[in-house]
């Protein structure tokens, strides 16, 4: 049978797959992202260095060894490695399904650390006296149950009633259950991260400054409910009107970065973290790092947070489904979130948050959910087979009550072109003059010539081309379109 210019063929369930389909899904499981896992391997490893740097003075002050903390961090480092080789080899499609499950057990911890978590420093955030903070968990928790949902709804993105409510609803209790720990700046990279992945996935400007208006009035109302978060806001204005009142915390970390010059004293070598700079070994750490290895090792590490941000990114603009680049999106969103958010407050442009650097800062359960999120990230890379067949045989996603909508290809179009994300009955054909056919997922069949011409010439085949297209999800701006004459289409 003669199939028409610009049809849709997709696979039905239960036949073989065909020929075609084959090297569809052979193209899926694309090859692992390398300086993606040598970012972050280096990263662990300058986190290392700076755990032993910043905690030996203190490990021996308190326990007569200087390696107790470093040792501490060392096996969380190494069960993080293994867990994110571990994950960085599973199917990352097999999350998706139990998305609404990881998330209610998050809200249910989040609700239990209420309860029954041990209070230290003013806060119930962690349980077993702060070894376990059930928050850090949930922030890949709440991206994966976000990626699953927007993926899921891709249709209903730009709808108040369907889009907007439920997903703030749903992303708000959350972040609201580890506000009010208290842990404001936790809250606040959850919702920068989600509100990246929104606004990715669809969102209009003005739902994203509604977002804004509205997150901003409630950190306002619990910035007055909270004195500790109050007073240090009050401080950063003081300080922007008379420098002198800079807060003491800040004075210090200004201090090193001021006295590590060009090169730094050296690793170990520093001053300020002998009791001057506070938490050296957590919030300030980044002073530290540039008071030891001055301009030099600075520029080195933030671009090393640099080319982490850009190989996620390309990540997730070649993930082969919508789930793995919404996912990815907001994992790298919450990173680079959460490093800029403490490097801006220790050069004295933003409040202090109390955040640690990812990877740098001493924590367990920090650096074990940033391996494990990095894992996802190189699964994605790495292609999803097991939602790529789903897709191929059902048509579309449909997850937690999702309508369907006709392709995870076309989930973001180019905002310069003026369309929308595809509404969820409304299926979109190619251009009426477009010369391909579109078989399964994000493949074109281009002839070489037209049927019209050559319609019975079985000699030709050959000359048929298969391509497939770089990725799930259109960039709102640049990147890749649809048709082969759009600006900038692959």
């Amino acid at each position: 049978m003669a199939r028409s210019k610009g049809s849709v063929i997709r696979s039905m369930p239960g036949r073989k797959t065909s020929f075609t389909h084959q090297r569809v899904r052979d193209a899926d499981q694309q090859s692992m992202d390398w300086l993606l896992v040598a970012a972050v391997l280096v990263l662990t490893l300058l986190g290392l260095i700076m755990a032993y740097s910043t905690t030996f003075y203190w490990s021996y002050a308190t326990e007569g060894n200087p390696l107790v903390i470093f040792s501490r961090q060392l096996v969380f480092a190494i069960g993080g490695l293994v867990l994110f080789t571990m994950v960085s080899r599973m199917d990352y499609g097999r999350l998706r399904p139990l998305a609404l499950w990881m998330m209610l057990a998050c809200i249910l911890g989040l609700i239990l650390v209420q309860a029954f978590g041990s209070y230290k420093f003013n806060a119930r955030r962690a349980f077993f006296d702060g070894s376990v903070q059930p928050s850090e968990a949930a922030k890949i928790i709440i991206l994966v149950y976000a990626a699953a949902w927007l993926s899921s709804r891709r249709g209903q993105v730009t709808s108040i009633t369907y889009g907007l409510l439920p997903f703030s609803v749903i992303i708000g209790v959350a972040a609201a259950l580890i506000a009010i720990q208290p842990d404001l700046s936790t809250a606040a990279v959850i919702l920068i991260a989600a509100s990246a992945m929104f606004f990715v996935a669809g969102a209009s400007v003005a739902q994203i400054v509604l977002v804004g208006v509205v997150t901003v009035g409630s950190f306002a109302l619990l910035i007055n409910v909270f004195p500790h978060a109050s007073s240090r806001l009050d401080q950063f204005f003081a300080a922007i009107n008379n420098p002198q009142d800079t807060h003491y915390h800040i004075k210090q970390a200004l201090l090193a970065f001021g006295g590590g010059g060009l090169f730094g004293s050296g690793i170990g070598a520093g001053n300020q973290k002998f009791g001057l700079l506070p938490t050296p070994h957590t919030d300030s750490v980044f002073a530290v790092l540039a008071e030891e290895m001055g301009l030099v090792g600075t520029v080195v590490t933030l671009g090393l947070f640099v080319l982490l941000a850009i190989r996620s990114l390309r990540v997730a603009q070649k993930a082969n489904t919508t789930f793995g680049g919404f996912l990815a999106v907001g994992i790298i969103a919450w990173i680079m979130a959460q490093m800029l958010l403490n490097v801006l407050a220790m050069t004295s442009l933003l409040p202090l948050p109390g955040v640690p650097v990812p990877f740098l800062s001493v924590g367990g359960s920090s650096l074990v959910s940033l391996l494990i999120a990095c894992g996802i990230l190189v699964s994605v890379s790495r292609g999803s087979k097991v939602l790529s067949e789903a897709e191929d045989a059902q048509g579309a996603d449909d997850l937690l009550g999702g309508r369907t909508s006709y392709s995870a290809s076309t989930t973001i179009r180019r905002r310069n072109s003026g369309t929308r994300a595809s509404r969820s009955h409304r299926v979109e054909q190619p251009e009426e003059d477009a010369d391909y056919d579109i078989i399964g997922r994000d493949v074109r069949f281009t002839p070489a010539f037209t049927g019209r011409k050559a319609k019975d010439d079985r000699s030709k085949l050959d000359r048929y081309s298969f391509s497939r297209s770089p990725g799930a999800l259109r960039w709102r701006a640049g990147g890749h379109g649809t048709g082969p004459r759009m600006p900038g289409g692959h």
